[in-house]
């Protein structure tokens, strides 16, 4: 799943996926909050999952670790 969200990562904020770990500050790689609304919407497509509301801040997409624990999240509550 990590490298799923790392590929929609590479897209959304336009590097290379070898430039993307696992903990990484996604906020010093790029991302900011209209990044960020692609970054949901990518990943609502790929998973077909609904992020909440307040899943939307961009503090709780600092790291694919962080993003990925989400995705999880609202799978399991679908």
């Amino acid at each position: 799943m990590s490298s799923n969200i790392i590929e929609i990562i590479s897209e959304v904020l336009k590097c290379d996926v070898s430039l993307i770990g696992e903990s990484d500050d996604l906020i010093e790689l790029g991302l900011d909050s209209l990044k960020a609304i692609e970054l949901v919407v990518g990943l609502e497509e790929a998973f077909d999952i609904m992020i909440d509301e307040e899943d939307l801040l961009i503090e709780n997409l600092s790291t694919v670790t962080d993003i990925q624990e989400m995705v999880i999240r609202c799978m399991e509550e679908s």
